[in-house]
């Protein structure tokens, strides 16, 4: 049987190369038949060296030399390997995607003269690989994804030098599959992959150790499971350790940890972060994108903290990614209105809020289909209609946020502060109404990220407030869940964050007034107590421990209940004189008494 694989090739170089293609034609004379097989098998391989040469310094007169040894020793698989790796190589160093698509049609040739061509195996792998970069499409890395499979399957006699290379590039496609699918059986494939390679080799590349600490993160995003996060930072620990000029290192070390304060409010997070982004834009000080993921984590920790020194640094790194970038960008201009929104309300500063105001019309004017800016332009109104106490401004924020995510529906931010919205707005209004469309987008919001605890405690915090406004047992009992389940998950940080041990007080406490149990009002009066050894300035909490004594008081009929609710009383108006309510609470304790 004989190949016939001059017709097809020319067909080939045709629709690939047509005018390079006819060129070469006419610089190269065909070559003799007048052989013997043993010749003909050494010119071919004579062909293909000057080929692979002529290839390398960009001259398309290797088309030809190549096609002649074909011709010569068509049911060689080296030969057609050699032109595989040789186009593969051309079109990976000079992104041209048809010279990858002939290198791709080589190696098939190849595996089909030899199927248990190691080589061949890994080239098309290899091959596809870079098709799917250039061209963003998930098949490429799928079928890469199966090119590597079976080249592994063919690697028991491989070095350890190759096989690292292999795992290398097979953890790659996986983990590009994994981007398209949301998968997390590609993504386990992956680390699985590049485990393998870090194995094999005594100082593994940063980039190695960096991409699987890039899997470590996307898994934990994946699956919620913080381990997959401390996994990444000690891999990329390692990376900067070996190689303290890695870029690429620093800022997957500072976005771990930023993910890590996300996930846990951990404050040593945001300062681990902050030293990664640091040493970041030491080593590339130009580089817009350092300076604003430095911004988005600083607003992050400003924001749920009412920090406004943190505020303020992300406005400044804001204006030095503006400086550095496209100043019309609109993700950085979406993260400078935020934070100067933010920082606005926080300090009370008009200005503030008029100078992001500004920004974010002009954003949204020049890109009216991006939902990041409809959501700062949301955040922007909420902020002025926080500071005017007006109505019609919660309407404008809400109507901006809603267009934002009638471009994209599938963003938990988003969701979260479409709630926060109709919160304050309720609040404003005591609209019942306002209160359940809140607690809606709070559910949708937990449904699209359920490992977030500013997420949870505001979700919390709102089903309690409308349970007290609507006299609503589910709603209180769905407080009281979301309570428990914030402090059990994040049970080592609960020191930073008193308040959640307030609002679980707080709920526990209305619901022993609804069911007349005496017990959950004792276990709200503990965790009162409990947030008074954290913070003992708590503000409110002894006139809210107060009508707690009170509140039991009356369950139990024992004196010395209204007794410690007078002490209570005393304490609050001790620390605010002006506080009405509770000398009114502690005159009815008197008279209860």
């Amino acid at each position: 049987m004989t190949l016939q694989a001059h017709p097809p090739l020319r067909r080939i170089f045709a629709r690939f190369f047509p005018r390079k293609y006819v060129l070469a034609q006419t610089e190269h004379a065909p070559v003799s038949d007048a052989l013997s097989d043993e010749e003909k098998k050494e010119t071919a391989l004579r062909l293909t060296a000057q080929a692979e040469l002529a290839l390398m310094q960009g001259n398309l007169a290797a088309l030809s030399l190549f096609e002649s040894a074909v011709r010569l020793d068509p049911m060689n698989p080296s030969i057609w390997l050699r032109q595989g790796l040789a186009f593969f190589e051309y079109g990976s160093e000079e992104s041209k995607e048809k010279a990858l698509l002939l290198a791709n049609k080589y190696f098939k040739h190849a595996t089909r003269l030899d199927p248990t061509l190691f080589e061949a195996w890994v080239g098309w792998g290899n091959t596809l690989l870079q098709l799917g970069r250039f061209h963003e499409e998930s098949h490429f890395h799928l079928e890469a994804k199966e090119k590597y499979q079976r080249a592994i399957a063919l690697s028991s006699n491989q070095q350890a030098s190759v096989l690292y290379e292999l795992y290398w590039d097979y953890g790659t496609a996986c983990a590009e599959m994994a981007g398209h699918s949301g998968e997390a059986l590609d993504q386990a494939l992956a680390i699985e992959a590049f485990g393998k390679a870090i194995a094999l080799e005594l100082k593994p590349a940063p980039e190695l150790l960096n991409q699987l600490a890039e899997a470590y993160l996307d898994m934990g995003l994946l699956v919620n499971d913080e381990i997959h996060f401390f996994n990444a930072t000690r891999l990329i620990e390692r990376s900067v350790q070996n190689e303290p000029r890695y870029i690429d290192g620093w800022m997957t070390l500072a976005e771990v940890h930023a993910q890590l304060y996300l996930n846990t409010l951990d404050e040593k997070h945001i300062a681990k972060a902050s030293q990664g982004y640091s040493e970041a834009v030491k080593l590339a000080p130009k580089d817009p994108e350092g300076w604003l993921a430095w911004a988005q984590i600083l607003a992050e920790s400003g924001r749920i903290n009412e920090d406004p020194r943190m505020l303020h640094q992300s406005v400044e790194k804001c204006a030095r990614a503006s400086m550095l970038g496209d100043p019309n960008n609109p993700e950085i201009v979406a993260q400078w209105v935020e934070s100067l929104s933010h920082l606005g309300v926080f300090t009370h500063r008009l200005d503030l809020l008029n100078e992001a105001q500004v920004k974010v019309e002009q954003a949204t004017e020049e890109h009216p289909d991006d939902p990041d800016l409809w959501h700062a332009h949301g955040i922007c109104l909420g902020a002025l209609a926080k500071y005017y106490e007006e109505p019609d401004l919660y309407e404008q924020a809400i109507d901006k946020m809603q267009t934002g995510l009638s471009y994209d529906r599938t963003s938990a931010e988003h969701w979260h502060s479409l709630a926060l919205l109709h919160a304050e707005y309720a609040h404003l209004t005591d609209s019942l109404d306002l209160w359940q469309r809140a607690n809606r987008f709070f559910t949708k919001a937990i449904e699209l990220k359920p490992a977030c605890p500013p997420l949870i405690f505001d979700a919390a915090h709102a089903h309690f407030m409308f349970s007290e406004a609507a006299s609503d047992l589910p709603a209180l009992e769905q407080s009281i869940y979301l309570f428990e389940t914030l402090l059990s998950q994040y049970r080592s940080v609960v020191l930073h964050h008193p308040e959640w041990l307030y609002g679980y007080a707080s709920a526990l406490d209305w619901l022993g007034e609804y069911t007349g149990e005496e017990r959950h009002v004792l276990r709200a009066i503990e965790l009162f107590s409990h947030v008074l050894l954290i913070e003992p300035d708590f503000a409110g909490i002894h006139h809210k421990m107060g009508r707690s004594y009170v509140q039991l008081g009356h369950l139990t009929n024992e004196p010395e209940f209204y007794r410690r609710g007078i002490g209570s009383f005393r304490l609050a108006l001790r620390n605010n004189e002006e506080n009405d309510g509770a000398l009114l609470d502690w005159g009815i304790c008197l008279i209860d008494l």
